[in-house]
């Protein structure tokens, strides 16, 4: 008799498992599971960084612009004086409206 058990315990010890065990398909669900959601947190704050950064360009633009403008409005008024003729004929003077913007993350992409 106890020949036999041993003879079923190494059947039992050589028999090679066919799949993964419940415990290790749960470990790996676990660490997919948080490393996307880890991934998708870090992505959201990017987007939310790039959209504030945005923003501060589009309001440093409207500054600038306001800036230019009282540049070549003091300008005009003053033709005579050539400081401000000079300030006028300078690259600060030419509105940023006549240069190309770039792209503000909308599609240009027509359906």
């Amino acid at each position: 008799m106890h020949s036999r058990m041993q003879k079923s315990s190494l059947a039992q010890s050589n028999a090679k498992p066919n799949g993964f065990i419940l415990l290790e398909v749960l470990v790996a669900m676990s660490l997919v599971a948080s490393s996307w959601m880890g991934l998708s947190n870090i992505f959201q704050g990017m987007i939310l960084r790039l959209g504030q950064l945005q923003e501060k360009r589009v309001e440093l633009r409207k500054e600038m612009d306001k800036h230019e403008f009282a540049i070549l409005a003091t300008a005009q008024v003053n033709k005579l004086n050539p400081t401000s003729r000079k300030l006028a004929d300078e690259s600060i003077g030419v509105s940023r409206r006549s240069r190309p913007l770039p792209s503000l993350g909308r599609t240009t992409h027509q359906k």
